[in-house]
């Protein structure tokens, strides 16, 4: 029986479309999570400060911007790690910029 540890790194990832799979489900766990729980609070500050539609309605503009972005990022940021753990890199900081992170690894 073979007791040596082997010296080579495993490779991380699968294919393309594992990649796109675990990026989208990333980015619809996060950007869902947050975007339910903000238009949650909106409703109840809308609903027990007497608020008005107004306030409803722009919150919800807002929270609907926020939670995009958000979705975009997260999946952005997702599929740039994920390509860096395929090809054998370091994760590196996270950058704000969504097109940032489709840039070169």
């Amino acid at each position: 029986m073979d007791t040596e540890v082997s010296k080579e790194l495993p490779r991380h990832g699968g294919n393309i479309v594992t990649i796109f799979i675990t990026s989208l489900s990333a980015a619809i766990v996060v950007a869902g999570g947050f975007g339910i729980v903000f238009q949650a609070a909106i409703l109840a500050a809308a609903a027990r400060l007497g608020l008005g539609s107004t306030f409803l309605w722009a919150g919800s503009a807002v929270n609907a911007v926020l939670t995009l972005w958000l979705a975009m990022w997260t999946f952005a940021r997702s599929w740039h790690v994920e390509r860096r753990l395929k090809a054998g890199l370091e994760v590196d900081e996270p950058k704000l910029s969504i097109l940032a992170n489709f840039r070169g690894s």
